[in-house]
């Protein structure tokens, strides 16, 4: 469904009959191409607001209009919710995005210590390390953060 016939009239889809009329006698007598000779926009406009008028002003025409669209609805969001599975499953393949229920131990693996005041693991933080997992030394403001002491990290106070 490429154009939204309620959206054109500017009217809600429980709209009566009535408001639709009136809605589109409106906006017909504003974009008529007798109004606006030789304006192209207005006669494009005049012919969507014809359009809209002709599928809501049929009551039987506006009925199958509604159950397409429901169709519709029904099957875009039956594709979210497909593409929003697969996107996790695939993130869980990858091993990509946080685990809540291992959070203390994704965060031992980035930082290398436990949240909670667990041991240190001195190799993982060394900062004289050749080769180091964690390409920015975030060990200061944890250390202020969780309360504990690295004894290896020589700093000037």
């Amino acid at each position: 469904m490429g154009t939204d016939h309620y959206r054109i009239l500017g009217v809600r889809e429980d709209a009566p009959d009535e408001e639709i009329k009136r809605q589109y006698r409106s906006l017909a007598k504003r974009y008529h191409p007798d109004v606006h000779p030789g304006d192209p926009g207005a006669e494009k406009r005049f012919k969507e607001v014809t359009e809209a008028y002709r599928v809501l002003g049929d009551k039987k025409r506006r009925k199958e209009y509604d159950q397409e669209r429901a169709r519709e609805r029904e099957k875009a969001e039956a594709s979210d919710k497909k593409e929003r599975r697969s996107y996790g499953a695939e993130r869980k393949r990858a091993g990509s995005g946080l685990d809540p229920k291992d959070i203390s131990a994704q965060f031992e693996q980035f930082f290398g210590f436990q949240p909670k005041g667990g041991p240190v693991d001195k190799e993982k933080l060394d900062p004289k390390r050749k080769i180091r997992t964690d390409p920015i030394d975030m060990t200061e403001m944890f250390e202020r953060y969780m309360g504990i002491k690295w004894e290896g990290k020589k700093k000037k106070r």
